[in-house]
């Protein structure tokens, strides 16, 4: 592609000034390693990325709001909650404080049983179910299912790990666990367990994606099976300083100029990433603007370029 230096991000020459943090996820998780990958992109155009593991979305929406972090990877179901909550208890319009800085991709809905009567969720009605450690998104995405089905089942936080030995051990009957497929932890079970299939739901639909799990993600699934798939996004806190948007432009850019890099070499999840789209009026104004001119230059063969 022809390179252009175009004139509406001529802010994006300046010298690197602010180092970001960023708040992911588990250490062994897609979140933290999404992270990385982006990191070192950023690296390339003298932007510092610090990353910081968490328990999940809840997590990080807390540390963004409180400032202790500059960047956070949430579920879009877990902000749209916190954004109810909020308006409900204290009147406040959380999207007027933090913006979407880029959307990722969309994350799988793995639940996981060791039942052969367990095939749908409907099956889980008066189980025991693992939702996740408490404060992270799959604990907030499986009180959105369980009332969506109108599913009476007995939950427990627990990390992924101890939520499959104790299915193991006859302790609990099934686990429910959100992350961009394939998660490395899971790619490591056998066959030992199956997915549990999520029937179509349309008010599912208004939130969520509808996809599949099976062995293009894990070589020990026998079959392919239903789910549902939330979409993942960077926020950060709409801050307007001039180095603060200089730098933030050109983390957002890296990634977008960095595809084949991600697509080779990152995590596989970027191959279905939704990176190139954005939010009208909940997205980060200034980043929103460096993905529309990508976009219109890169439609006529042309590249935006750091000087």
């Amino acid at each position: 592609m022809k390179a252009i230096l175009c004139g509406l991000v001529a802010l994006l020459c300046a010298q690197a000034s602010w180092a970001f943090t960023i708040a992911t996820g588990p250490k062994d998780g897609s979140y933290f390693q999404i992270a990385q990958d982006i990191k070192t992109l950023a690296q390339q155009e003298g932007v510092e990325l610090q990353v910081t593991a968490t328990k999940g979305s809840f997590e990080n929406i807390q540390l963004l709001g409180t400032g202790k972090v500059d960047l956070a990877i949430v579920q879009a179901d877990a902000l749209r909650f916190v954004s109810d909550v909020v308006r409900q208890q204290h009147g406040m319009e959380v999207f007027d404080r933090i913006k979407v800085v880029m959307n990722l991709y969309p994350e799988e809905i793995h639940i996981l049983t060791n039942k052969k009567e367990i095939q749908t969720f409907y099956h889980l009605e008066g189980k025991r179910v693992s939702v996740g450690e408490q404060g992270g998104g799959s604990s907030l995405t499986a009180a959105v299912l369980f009332a969506v089905y109108d599913i009476k089942a007995t939950t427990s936080f627990e990390a992924f790990g101890e939520a499959v030995k104790k299915i193991e051990q006859g302790a609990l009957d099934a686990v429910v666990f959100v992350g961009g497929a394939p998660v490395p932890f899971i790619g490591k079970l056998d066959g030992k367990l199956h997915f549990v299939r999520l029937p179509s739901n349309p008010a599912l639909e208004q939130i969520y994606l509808r996809t599949q799990l099976g062995k293009s993600f894990y070589t020990w699934a026998q079959t392919d099976t239903e789910t549902y798939a939330v979409p993942s996004v960077i926020m950060g806190l709409d801050n307007r300083d001039e180095k603060y948007v200089t730098q933030m432009q050109q983390l957002v850019l890296s990634v977008l100029n960095g595809s084949e890099y991600l697509n080779t070499k990152g995590h596989p999840k970027w191959k279905s990433s939704i990176t190139r789209t954005y939010f009208p009026t909940r997205g980060y104004e200034p980043t929103n603007e460096v993905i529309k001119i990508f976009n219109r230059h890169d439609r006529r063969g042309y590249k935006v370029v750091r000087k």
